[in-house]
């Protein structure tokens, strides 16, 4: 994406973050859980874990996405064991269900840790855009491990939202298997699948 596209998201997202709505707690099974990762047994970022996993329930309102790929050093070609991708996002209608104003507490997260062959992948709903807003649809996500101190990298949007320009759409499509604008196919069970790779970057 191009910077003033970039700068201009993050800036968006710094004014909203003081008023992250707080949605109802939804019902998995027979119990009421706060957490989609706590009704997938999930592990807190500092935990760690799995390379893949769900990160809410089967219930949760929405189109059902798998979104999978590999982690690559900063060449671009090595896989990376033991990198721990910690993603949240909002629900289907846009909202974070938080109880504070951390939205990466939000309802919806979860985080993973890349296997031998720097795979990972994380099952949960298509997310929807702020209410009322013309901000694309997105799933946050910040890189750690071993040599890289935490740090975000691009949201995952996906190619068919409205708000995304053709011109993000062309600088996206010149990354490859690393583009952050994912390409959603729908498979025969009726789940969206989405692929993106991401490139390590050595922080100073």
């Amino acid at each position: 994406m191009n910077t003033q596209s970039v700068l201009d998201r993050r800036s968006f997202l710094r004014r909203v973050s003081s008023t992250a709505l707080t949605l109802p707690l939804i019902g998995l099974g027979v119990v009421e859980l706060t957490s989609c990762a706590r009704a997938t047994g999930l592990a807190t970022p500092a935990a760690g874990g799995s390379w893949k996993i769900s990160i809410c329930g089967d219930k949760e309102p929405g189109e059902p996405l798998i979104v999978s790929g590999t982690i690559y050093a900063p060449d671009g070609r090595t896989p990376v064991e033991g990198i721990s991708l910690y993603v949240y996002q909002t629900d289907a209608t846009g909202v974070y269900s938080t109880t504070g104003s951390d939205q990466r507490n939000t309802r919806i997260h979860g985080s993973m840790r890349t296997n031998k062959e720097g795979r990972y992948e994380f099952r949960t709903i298509k997310p929807g855009s702020y209410p009322g807003s013309r901000n694309p649809a997105h799933i946050h996500a910040y890189i750690s491990g071993p040599g890289y101190p935490e740090y975000g990298i691009d949201e995952y949007h996906f190619e068919d939202d409205r708000f995304i320009s053709d011109e993000d759409k062309r600088n996206a499509l010149a990354q490859g298997s690393f583009s952050p604008i994912l390409k959603l196919t729908r498979g025969s069970d009726g789940i969206l699948h989405g692929v993106r790779d991401i490139k390590l970057q050595k922080k100073n």
